[in-house]
């Protein structure tokens, strides 16, 4: 069972992360597109400078964050793999609710988990800790991706480096 799993995208507030988001080229074509409902704000230049980010208020921020897993899970259907099941974090008030869907999901035998985050949020710790799996069925969509995945495991080491 295939399962897409949108994070909350708190990854997407590290400026390495967006950085590196922009060598996807969905990713540009997702920002040219929806550039107009950001008033004074270039989202080409958020994506690269950390002051700007900051200045987009909450709404504008959980906006764009939606828009990159939208255009991360656009480019992972171009795959022709059809999911499962779509849960998104954003459609549960906290995170008991997820987990114990999960807890569901988990005894399902061949569990294929794809993060549209980038990246994990606390349901890896749970899987792995709480629910004692051995192998982890979580998959980040870009380490998923034969044409990304050169870059991913870098940023995903720079991020420990610095947070």
């Amino acid at each position: 069972m295939t399962v897409i799993y949108f994070t909350d995208g708190a990854l997407i507030d590290d400026l390495h992360v967006r950085k590196s988001l922009l060598r996807i080229p969905e990713i540009i074509q997702c920002l040219r597109e929806n550039q107009a409902e950001f008033l004074n704000c270039d989202l080409y230049i958020a994506m690269m400078d950390q002051n700007l980010f900051n200045q987009l208020n909450y709404h504008q921020k959980s906006r764009l964050k939606s828009l990159l897993q939208n255009a991360l899970y656009e480019r992972w259907q171009k795959q022709g793999i059809e999911p499962d099941l779509i849960i998104k974090r954003k459609d549960y008030s906290n995170f008991s609710q997820i987990a114990a869907t999960f807890a569901k999901l988990a005894t399902i035998e061949h569990l294929k988990v794809i993060t549209m985050g980038p990246g994990f949020d606390e349901l890896e710790a749970f899987l792995r800790l709480n629910l004692k799996m051995q192998s982890s069925p979580l998959f980040d969509v870009i380490s998923q991706d034969p044409k990304l995945d050169w870059f991913w495991d870098d940023v995903k080491s720079g991020i420990q480096l610095h947070s």
